[in-house]
């Protein structure tokens, strides 16, 4: 391609991030849900973590049927499924069936979000495609942040449950937007990927650590965003709906990372040093955050500071995945593996720390998840300097 398809770019890329309305819905509103079910901290985590369960069992394997059958035909398949099981946790009246809504949910999004990739990175032209990759690693934090600003609206108009069908009626129209912008673009003689190619692809030693690292990050990005608003709201008597809007800054922050990264590597900044920076910077201000000591306004900035360091994670694995892709337009796979990585974190993540946090009954505990998953981030992108 000659020229970026910018129309079709940013019409994927909003699909991903209404896709991540799914994520962003349950973190202001966790603590109205907790406190109408009457659940324990462990059981708003699992309502968190089952989400990504399907991510981080299938998440190559549901790539890989996305580079077979068609990205588009895939993408429209997981939203109208997500849709679906937002719809079916509007009905819950206790935490199974709200769990099993979350499963649809979570499966509906990694099927749409291993397809996306390949709808954008073909929009885009060689030279731009390193900024279009950039500017996709953004969609979670994008569509996580946003949902978090339009969220404490929502639930005051009509509660959690009128949340769930307003964000399934909205995947419902972004999906015949998707099909309306890229309907007969997908190339009939795309190349078949089977077994071998899985294999090719993935267990490789640069695939394999960038998926590492996903867990890392995911873990770490994860546990903080999700439970930052609520450890203001129970510990700090911050109101409710302040705690949504500086949740939401804290997420979109990490917008910046992900730009910023696609642009630097297309201007020759070598990827495994903007990992190394990412996850120092991201342990470090997890630590701050998660102390005792330091009041909302300390935690709101070095929170904010998280997200936008770590945003250069997710930016920069793109950009790879594209490279270690057979073609950037079936890289679906590829996706598929990081984010069964990113599935595999945002499930222990919020587990592992609402279980130390509990067991200690003191926030600052989580600081020993936090550091200790940085440390092995940092750890990959040092492997990962001579494959990149």
């Amino acid at each position: 391609m000659t020229q970026t398809h910018w129309p079709r770019v940013w019409v994927a890329f909003l699909a991903g991030c209404i896709g991540a309305f799914q994520i962003g819905k349950t973190f202001a509103s966790l603590p109205t849900i907790i406190g109408e079910l009457g659940l324990s901290l462990f059981q708003a985590g699992l309502i968190l973590s089952l989400f990504s369960l399907i991510a981080a069992f299938a998440g190559a394997g549901l790539g890989l049927l996305s580079d077979r059958i068609g990205h588009l035909r895939t993408a429209l398949a997981g939203l109208v499924t997500s849709a679906g099981g937002s719809f079916l946790g509007a009905t819950a009246s206790g935490i199974d069936m709200l769990l099993i809504s979350r499963l649809i949910e979570g499966f509906g999004f990694i099927i749409t979000i291993v397809a996306l990739p390949s709808l954008i990175s073909r929009s885009a032209n060689d030279a731009q495609r390193p900024l279009v990759m950039g500017i996709w690693g953004a969609f979670m934090p994008a569509g996580i942040g946003a949902s978090m600003i339009v969220t404490p609206v929502l639930l005051e108009w009509h509660g959690w449950r009128g949340l769930w069908n307003d964000v399934g009626m909205l995947i419902l129209l972004w999906a015949a937007i998707l099909y309306i912008s890229f309907r007969g673009s997908e190339d009939k003689e795309e190349t078949r990927l089977g077994t071998s190619d899985l294999i090719t692809n993935i267990l490789r030693a640069g695939p394999l650590l960038v998926v590492a690292g996903f867990i890392c990050y995911s873990t770490l990005y994860q546990a903080l965003t999700a439970f930052l608003p609520t450890m203001l709201v129970q510990d700090y008597d911050v109101e409710l709906t302040l705690a949504a809007y500086i949740g939401a800054i804290v997420v979109v922050g990490n917008i910046i990372g992900n730009v910023s990264a696609g642009w630097l590597i297309g201007r020759g900044f070598t990827p495994w040093k903007l990992l190394t920076v990412s996850f120092i910077a991201m342990g470090f201000c997890a630590s701050i955050v998660f102390f005792e000591f330091s009041d909302p306004a300390l935690k709101a900035f070095f929170g904010f500071l998280f997200s936008a360091f770590g945003g250069m994670f997710p930016g920069t694995a793109f950009v790879l995945a594209a490279r270690y892709a057979i073609r950037p337009s079936h890289m679906a796979l590829m996706a598929g593996a990081m984010l069964q990585g990113a599935g595999i974190g945002q499930t222990i993540g919020p587990l592992m720390v609402s279980s130390v946090v509990e067991y200690s009954a003191q926030w600052s505990s989580a600081n020993l998840v936090m550091i200790a998953m940085a440390c092995i981030g940092l750890f990959c992108a040092w492997l990962l300097r001579s494959r990149t």
